[in-house]
């Protein structure tokens, strides 16, 4: 005869998205890196959905103690949009006693709860209240929808009855609206674009990012304070029931606004507009005011409020790209678009006597996405790729009301919705913001 159901919570072990199974714990990028659904880092945390908190009187950050089959650990509370009722994810990989100084200390152990029969997933688990608190660190404090048409979406059926839906969203203004100098550029002029229906939101982008920039790790107490250096984030963002929402991955890096806000306030001329359209940073005049952060609506910039690099090991010496420079203490950094390969490309043209061509700059971030989400060229030249997806109707600027007049676009989602199916979603676009990061 099969066995009687067990009684209480389901529990789902899950290797972690970022150290998988702990091998990868000792791996300072991949610790800091904020996992794609809940946007932790530097610790793992028993996962549940918004009703099954409500149930258990429990919150964002409380400890709890979870109870399977005799054994038992302690574990953080975290609270995801979408995750199944009456159940718990604990992600593997964390709690280590070894393993390295990255390793040990971060998390709770989840495999002093596995079991060789039920190593994946069963029900039988007890949650108890312990009264106390623990601090996670969050990439991102705001998921919900609320203000602005910052990721914008539509069912098939609305795109094909109405192409110029993301139009309509928002207003852009005018071109001329504006106090800011016109800019020329007789050469390139380097833009992106973002297909949001292609994203997975996987980060492979952001590692590619850290490793190709020297992007510097600040460890956990700096990201729970909004420290965290990484030049390119993935915004996650819910609409509808928080029980079944719809959800969407947003890519932000620099804009590189052509009227861009930076670089008005700096008064050291350290952000500048260069003849190609990049916002570039000059470093050895950077006195670290703080303005263009403050300025800027799309928080990219990141301050080293600390000497975060370790300039004295001599095999992190060698780890770094000879490329870029590395930054000190007091100094802004933020996307460069890569500018390194932008040069590389250059030389190389010049060398043979010819334009650069369509597709021979490619960004770390591009280079690295799994979905080719991300395309990267000259807006000036009329038959590259990035020209073509900027003429799409899906084509929009993320904040363009402001009238920046933003480099970086974004193609929206477009889903191809069954109305048949159990809480299909509703049609409409996704309205909301970022919380601005401390």
């Amino acid at each position: 005869a099969e066995p009687a159901p067990r009684q209480g919570l389901e529990i789902v072990f899950k290797a972690d998205p970022s150290v998988y199974d702990g091998r990868f714990a000792n791996n300072a990028w991949l610790q800091e890196l904020p996992k794609p659904h809940s946007k932790l880092t530097w610790d793992n945390a028993a996962l549940l959905g918004p009703a099954t908190a409500s149930r258990l009187g429990v919150e964002k950050e409380d400890l709890v103690e979870l109870r399977y089959r005799g054994r038992s650990v302690r574990a953080p509370v975290w609270i995801v949009p979408g995750h199944a009722p009456d159940s718990i994810t604990v992600h593997l990989g964390y709690g280590r006693s070894r393993g390295g100084r990255v390793a040990e200390g971060a998390g709770f152990n989840a495999y002093d709860l596995r079991t060789t029969e039920a190593p994946w997933f069963e029900r039988g688990l007890e949650v108890a209240r312990t009264g106390e608190r623990y601090p996670l660190a969050t990439a991102q404090n705001q998921q919900m929808i609320d203000a602005r048409p910052v990721v914008r979406s539509a069912t098939l059926e609305e795109f094909r009855h109405n192409p110029k839906f993301v139009e309509e969203l928002a207003a852009t203004p005018p071109r001329n609206l504006t106090l800011y100098p016109e800019h020329e550029y007789k050469g390139s002029a380097w833009g992106m674009t973002i297909d949001l229906n292609t994203c997975i939101g996987c980060n492979a982008c952001v590692v590619a990012c850290n490793a190709e920039n020297n992007i510097p790790v600040v460890g956990k107490i700096e990201v729970s304070r909004g420290h965290r250096m990484h030049w390119l984030r993935i915004d996650r963002y819910y609409r509808g029931n928080p029980e079944n929402p719809e959800q969407f991955n947003q890519p932000v890096p620099c804009m590189h606004c052509e009227n861009a806000p930076c670089e008005i306030v700096c008064p050291t001329a350290a952000t500048v507009h260069s003849d190609e359209g990049l916002n570039d940073m000059v470093y050895n005049r950077c006195v670290g005011t703080r303005y263009c952060s403050n300025n800027c609506p799309y928080k990219v910039r990141r301050f080293n409020f600390f000497r975060y690099q370790d300039w004295d090991t001599p095999t992190l010496k060698m780890a770094r790209n000879p490329d870029v420079t590395v930054r000190s203490r007091g100094v802004m950094e933020k996307c460069t678009y890569c500018v390194q390969r932008i040069n590389h490309a250059r030389v190389q043209a010049e060398k043979e006597n010819r334009p650069i061509r369509d597709g021979e700059v490619v960004t770390a971030c591009a280079a690295a996405c799994p979905s080719q989400a991300i395309v990267f060229g000259n807006v000036n030249d009329p038959g590259s790729e990035v020209t073509r997806m900027k003429a799409e109707p899906l084509n929009y600027g993320l904040l363009a009301d402001l009238n920046t007049r933003p480099r970086t676009t974004y193609l929206a989602a477009v889903r191809n919705v069954n109305p048949e199916m159990p809480g299909a979603p509703r049609a409409g676009s996704v309205e909301g913001h970022h919380e601005a990061e401390r």
